[in-house]
């Protein structure tokens, strides 16, 4: 183990050899970025209904990534619209 390096085999924060992997739950901070909006813009959609429906999980409030491209890819539909046509998509996969 190096002294940069808290577990051996892991490149230390902030080396050249560390990527950055996707996430596939991400925040909603992380979701605004994505749809390109702002945090608050995002709270509102989500309170109205309008972006997926998020996954709780131990609390926490996530929404997936991939359905979030596939969302904005589609035109960004109200969440009673997008339900049904996300889950179309994924029983074709």
């Amino acid at each position: 183990m190096t002294p940069s390096s808290p577990i051996a085999g892991t490149p230390a924060p902030g080396s050249p050899r560390r990527r950055r992997t996707a996430r596939l739950l991400v925040r909603r901070k992380q979701a605004a970025r994505l749809c390109a909006v702002g945090v608050a813009t995002w709270d509102r959609w989500n309170a109205a209904g309008l972006n997926p429906r998020p996954t709780k999980i131990a609390g926490a409030v996530l929404w997936g990534a991939a359905e979030l491209a596939a969302w904005c890819r589609r035109g960004c539909p109200p969440r009673d619209q997008w339900t049904p046509l996300w889950e179309s998509l994924l029983t074709r996969k």
